[in-house]
């Protein structure tokens, strides 16, 4: 079985185990060897002994065999020597001849002239003449052995460490010893020590371990049990041990970092989830919002574009909701939106799709109508519902509303056609005083006039009748201009200006946008080649394009010829793309956006947040701007989800390496509130309005410096 199956506090228990088996080892082992130095010291002693006094006895037989002494004065001192000597609790020494007669012993003196195989009451005799006998026929002529012999203060014989030698050139042998059980009380000292230390240090290794269990087992229980609430999405409790210096320390940081990163992708998800909620919904009815309404309107036009079958458009408008937004405040007429809307949904089919497409518009979808259905009479109980009291708190307040009608094939084939026109609608008839009207009823006069106008159009391109102005943008960091937009304005000979937002769809739908698109790259070329040639220093310019000239197969070839027949580099342009580029295949996009940055040019997406694109496409697309369309901008102070929107877009921008332009900066207040979210460029006519080439001429030459707001 591998290691790495057990548990860490089971390892540790299995350590100390072996740690406290290992003290015990050495415990016992110090034991015994202390045993064994006690008995070979004590051996040294009783050696000693024997030695010392042999030594005196050798000193009296020489006396006695050069005759200074006599044979009984010799015994005398031999007997006084023999009786003298002792040494420690219970030792004495003691003569044995060569036949094993006891010659002298001081303690038991009675015994004196028997053989030890005569003496009375002695356990094991033969150990004692074998051991005597071994001393006799040993080469040094000693030996140590162990017998049995009753102590001096009498009793059973017990167990005696023996040690006995002969005296030169005598029969006679010097023997003494100790008694084993006199050890004891020493051993037991030393045991009781021994003991005393193992516990000790037994308690020591059992504290240490506990307390590393705790430093260790437990943190890294609790950073494991940590780790799976992680794993499992639960984010919100800190992670502990961040403080200790030391691995598990290093592990909790590690962890609290890995915590922190997934919060973090946590709020990004979140914030991206809600920008792509708003993309699509509108967050005070939840109903679709404008671009949502108008994909599922172009959906169902081309999914009855074959048959022909009627797709029907609503466009329902709420008389003075913005001033009931000045008298009672963004909260109140959010509560009459929400009933509002409410009122709407229990009128809905399995075959209507409803939206909020504006402050106060909400726009109605009705596919496969049947035949016994009346679009009048429900026009008629729609208003009637609308019209009903709605209560707030404490006041009960009653509202108007507008319907314009529009039906494809009859009103157009594309969605913005049919919703534009029944905003028209919704517009003549609050003019006209009626509470719903057809688009047919009043597109006679309109279509008239467009007529006239395609017309002009093409008249206009070859009499120069178009000029350019610019409209500067504002680095926030620096304060200073950045670049300018390029806008194309029109005077008509008999009617006077005609707004971009007439003639340009207008371009589109007669197919003159590409001619359009065209005079503008010239104007713009060959105005940079006057602005170089006069040594200004030319900022970048941004060319608004439509989507039809973009996608055309030589458009980069185009490109590159126009500026290059005036000599201007590239680098001094940007393209303001619209959202709905987009919606082709994101592949060819990709190729053909890389393509234009590989020649110099910036790229921004212009209205962002009006349209079909979001962040999740555009981060896959090489642009370098976004720009938040000026319908976010406008409300920004005074209403709570406009300013939500626009923080997502700038956070998730700029999470992404884009620069974010606001577009439509009208107010102090506006631009204040942009500089506290960073915001990264403006544009509007707080800053500056569009400007003539002369005007525009001299802001450069000024070094034009915005004051902070």
């Amino acid at each position: 079985m591998q290691l790495s199956n057990f548990r860490i506090q089971q390892k540790l228990i299995g350590l100390v185990a072996i740690l406290a088996l290992g003290i015990l080892a050495t415990s016992s082992l110090a034991f015994y060897f202390s045993y064994q130095d006690t008995l070979a010291g004590k051996k040294d002693q009783i050696r000693s002994v024997v030695q010392a006094t042999s030594s005196q006895v050798i000193a009296l037989r020489s006396e006695k065999a050069a005759g200074n002494i006599s044979e009984n004065v010799y015994n005398n001192r031999l007997r006084n020597l023999i009786n003298d000597v002792s040494y420690g609790h219970s030792g004495y020494i003691y003569l044995m001849t060569q036949d094993l007669r006891v010659h002298l012993h001081p303690k038991r003196p009675e015994l004196e002239g028997f053989l030890i195989s005569e003496l009375p009451s002695l356990s094991h005799p033969q150990m004692m003449i074998d051991g005597f006998k071994q001393v006799i026929s040993s080469p040094s002529g000693s030996h140590f052995w162990e017998l049995y012999w009753p102590k001096p203060s009498g009793g059973p014989s017990v167990a005696k460490l023996t040690y006995a030698e002969l005296i030169p050139e005598s029969n006679l042998i010097l023997g003494t010893g100790i008694y084993i059980d006199d050890l004891v009380p020493l051993y037991i000292q030393r045991a009781f020590s021994y003991l005393i230390i193992t516990i000790v240090v037994l308690c020591a290794a059992l504290l240490t371990a506990a307390l590393i269990s705790r430093n260790i087992v437990r943190p890294i229980a609790s950073l494991s049990k940590q780790m799976n609430d992680v794993a499992h999405d639960d984010i919100d409790q800190e992670i502990l041990y961040t403080e200790q210096q030391d691995e598990i320390g290093s592990m909790a940081r590690a962890l609290e970092h890995f915590r922190e990163h997934l919060i973090e992708n946590k709020r990004l998800r979140y914030m991206q989830e809600h920008v792509q909620f708003l993309e699509n919904f509108d967050p005070v009815t939840r109903l679709y919002n404008r671009r949502a309404m108008g994909e599922a309107l172009e959906r169902e036009v081309i999914r009855n574009f074959e048959s022909q079958e009627h797709v029907y458009f609503l466009f329902i408008r709420l008389d003075l909701l913005r001033n009931l937004t000045i008298e009672l405040g963004d909260e109140q007429r959010d509560q009459i939106l929400i009933e509002t809307a409410n009122r709407l949904r229990q009128r809905l089919s399995v075959n209507h799709s409803l939206g909020r497409l504006s402050e106060g518009c909400f726009g109605l979808m009705i596919i496969d109508k049947p035949d016994d259905v009346d679009l009048d009479s429900l026009t008629t109980e729609l208003l009637h519902t609308l019209e009903q009291p709605i209560q707030l708190d404490s006041i009960q307040i009653q509202i108007a509303a507008r319907i314009g009608i529009t039906s494809f094939p009859e009103d157009g084939d594309q969605q913005f056609e049919l919703i534009g026109r029944a905003e028209i609608a919704a517009k003549t008839a609050k003019k006209r005083e009626q509470g719903w009207l057809y688009f047919n009823q009043i597109r006679d006069t309109q279509v008239k006039q467009k007529m006239e106008l395609w017309q002009d159009l093409s008249i206009a391109m070859e009499q120069d009748q178009f000029y350019l102005v610019f409209q500067p943008l504002f680095d926030l960091e620096s304060n200073t201009p950045l670049s300018a937009e390029t806008l194309l304005r029109w005077t008509h000979p008999e009617h006077g200006p005609i707004s971009p937002a007439t003639f340009v769809p207008l371009a589109e739908q007669s197919g003159l946008i590409s001619r359009l698109d065209h005079w503008v790259l010239n104007a713009v070329a060959r105005q940079c080649r006057l602005w170089l040639d006069n040594e200004l220093t030319l900022p970048r310019i941004a060319i608004n394009l439509s989507g039809i000239s973009f996608l055309r197969n030589d458009f980069e070839q185009r490109l590159t010829n126009t500026f290059k027949a005036h000599n201007v580099p590239l680098h001094h342009i940007e393209l303001e793309l619209t959202e709905g580029v987009l919606i082709e295949d994101l592949a060819r996009i990709q190729e053909k956006l890389q393509r234009v940055r590989d020649m110099g040019i910036s790229v921004s997406i212009d209205d962002f947040g009006t349209g079909y694109s979001s962040l999740s496409r555009i981060k896959n697309l090489p642009v370098d701007h976004i720009k938040i369309d000026k319908s976010f901008i406008d409300d920004i102070d005074k209403n709570p989800q406009d300013l939500k929107i626009v923080q997502a877009i700038i956070l998730m921008a700029q999470g992404l390496q884009l620069k974010v332009v606001a577009e439509g900066v009208e107010t102090e207040k506006q631009l204040s509130i942009l500089r506290e979210e960073h915001c990264d460029v403006v544009q509007g006519y707080l800053l500056s309005r569009p400007l003539s080439v002369e005007d525009f001429e001299s802001l450069i030459d000024e070094d034009l410096i915005i004051e902070g707001a």
